[in-house]
């Protein structure tokens, strides 16, 4: 918690930066016309927020131009994602995107104002996050083997919470309960906070999550297996496949979009920036710290990195016949 306070300190005082300028633009050639809007679907100061803040700021340093963030939450994500959408592609407006803005909405959010693949050009990824599997401290497993042992000895009997039935922890949970043929009982909730306190509560017993990292170093729950890579939050977690699930790697991320018909040199300039933003040692170290990995890719491999994503959760959506109205 203090280093996201500490973060979150730092990207408050970027005043410049963090609101936007009142002086008059001068036209001329990218980006010397006027600043730059980078728009956050998401309120100020969740992990969105701040990495749009501090990439914005290093950004600004590189081009020699005012980058400001705009907060425009609502929908999960989809008011903000939408309005960038329709916005004029001239290389001065940007979305701060996550897999729920570009994956899962489609899915979760009927009559989706704005079409992820056909009204954006993928900039660049910025970031990887593994997610934990999280059990309640009093119940009998410790590891993901013994879970699933206990999982499929009483099946239908264990239970799992979620933030809500369209959040990446469901969704993740659902394929891992495809992965090992487990019967779990779902247990929506409406946001991460009220879940993991019943998770410690014992309410309900296990749960995947991304936000619950205080709460296992403070040794209110344990954890079981992360869903990507190994996790600068918990050191010790294995890998669902170091765990004996091979079949199954999950990630929360974050990246920057532009407009479709964003000019190409604009596109590929500030991707090139982003990726150099991204080696810098000092922003490697601000996010682990929040238990966060920089992952830069621009272009195809962003794209790509999307359509696997999005075809793995259309995959276990029509599969398990999941519903987003629970």
């Amino acid at each position: 918690m203090r280093n996201r306070v500490r973060l979150l300190a730092a990207a408050v005082a970027l005043t410049a930066f963090g609101s936007a300028p009142a002086f008059a633009a001068n036209e001329g050639a990218w980006p010397s016309a006027r600043p730059i809007r980078l728009v956050v679907p998401f309120p100020p100061g969740g992990n969105s927020d701040l990495i749009a803040r501090v990439y914005g700021q290093k950004l600004s340093e590189a081009i020699g131009q005012t980058v400001y963030v705009e907060n425009r939450a609502g929908a999960a994500g989809a008011i903000g994602t939408a309005a960038v959408a329709k916005d004029k592609p001239d290389g001065y407006t940007f979305l701060l995107g996550d897999v729920a803005t570009h994956v899962i909405n489609r899915f979760a959010i009927a009559n989706l104002a704005y079409d992820p693949e056909a009204d954006f050009v993928p900039v660049s990824r910025l970031t990887s996050v593994s997610l934990a599997v999280l059990a309640n401290k009093q119940r009998p497993f410790n590891t993901m083997q013994e879970f699933i042992a206990a999982a499929k000895a009483k099946p239908g009997s264990l239970t799992f919470a979620s933030a809500g039935p369209g959040t990446p922890g469901r969704l993740a949970m659902e394929m891992l309960r495809a992965a090992t043929g487990t019967d779990l009982v779902h247990v929506p909730y409406k946001g991460s906070s009220p879940a993991v306190n019943d998770l410690i509560g014992g309410q309900v017993d296990v749960m995947i999550d991304g936000s619950a990292g205080p709460m296992v170093k403070a040794g209110k729950l344990k954890v079981l297996a992360v869903t990507g890579d190994r996790s600068p939050s918990f050191p010790d977690a294995p890998t669902l496949a170091q765990a004996g699930v091979s079949n199954l790697k999950f990630v929360s991320w974050h990246g920057l979009f532009a407009p479709k018909g964003t000019p190409p040199e604009v596109v590929n300039r500030v991707a090139a920036e982003l990726a150099k933003i991204g080696q810098q040692s000092a922003v490697r170290q601000q996010f682990a710290d929040l238990g966060i990995d920089v992952v830069t890719e621009s272009g195809p491999a962003f794209q790509a990195f999307i359509a696997q994503q999005r075809a793995a959760i259309t995959a276990i959506v029509k599969d398990r016949k999941i519903r987003f109205d629970e």
